[in-house]
């Protein structure tokens, strides 16, 4: 095995340091599809490197990720055996992991790990016209609002997705406000090499079927693509009203993906 990165996950710049494995893989990373059937491991080893620590060979590389509420394990390789033996220097035997992969790499955690849930998502890849997207009210976040995006999840009971204790540390995020309350709200979850995922996309109950989802989420969408880079989402199969706001705005189910959790053995 190369090494074993622990890198510190105190550094004041934890989000833009990337890890000695990121500059091996530049070349796999140049090409988008792969890029996107990784998405998590990419980020492991680029923007998160900082809060993960990182086992790899040049057949198997396993990166963990201590920035959510269950350890995330993200893998790039073939071999069950590997995955599992690398997972042991990353977490102890009967340790809890979620993973979210691709239809290949899930056959892999199957018979690396003991399986508990399987939820499987759709990828979805923005492919419309930047000209047709509409931002109408919607505004940018800034550090600020982190309480008001925070009241507005709460009050949906819905779980903010965030990888540092900032409100847009990974990215833009746009809202719309009525008389001085956040009701709707979209983010960026993840920046990768040459792409975007965003998500966090709330609306307040009573303000739906205004177009405020679709406004906040063309927004945040129009900020990445003047920056040249793809926008992608994950969204729950079975969660019909999202897989329809997305179709609406131009994207495209590019592949399914699950989202796993395992115990180590």
């Amino acid at each position: 095995m190369g090494f074993l990165d622990a890198a510190n996950a105190n550094s004041s710049s934890s989000l833009d340091r990337p890890s000695p494995l990121a500059s091996q893989i530049e070349s796999q990373m140049r090409d988008l599809d792969w890029t996107l059937a990784h998405f998590t491991f990419v980020a492991n080893v680029t923007t998160l490197a900082a809060g993960c620590d990182i086992a790899h060979s040049p057949t198997m590389s396993v990166a963990s990720c201590r920035a959510l509420p269950t350890l995330g394990l993200a893998f790039a390789g073939e071999s069950s055996d590997l995955l599992a033996t690398y997972a042991t220097f990353l977490a102890a035997s009967g340790s809890a992991v979620s993973l979210f992969v691709s239809e290949e790499q899930r056959q892999v955690v199957e018979s690396a790990f003991d399986v508990e849930s399987v939820e499987p998502n759709w990828q979805m890849l923005y492919r419309g016209a930047p000209g047709d997207l509409d931002a109408g009210a919607a505004v940018e976040l800034v550090g600020n609002d982190l309480s008001a995006a925070q009241s507005l999840a709460r009050a949906e009971r819905f779980e903010l997705i965030c990888f540092s204790d900032q409100l847009v540390g990974q990215g833009p995020g746009y809202g719309i406000w009525e008389r001085g309350k956040l009701v709707a709200m979209g983010m960026t979850t993840l920046v990768l090499p040459g792409a975007a995922q965003i998500g966090n996309i709330v609306t307040c109950s009573e303000y739906r079927r205004h177009g405020y989802a679709s406004a906040v989420t063309a927004a945040v969408l129009k900020d990445h693509l003047a920056q040249g880079r793809s926008v992608f989402v994950v969204v729950d199969q079975a969660n019909s009203a999202a897989i329809a706001l997305f179709d609406h705005l131009g994207f495209t189910r590019e592949r399914p993906m699950y989202a796993m959790r395992c115990v180590l053995r």
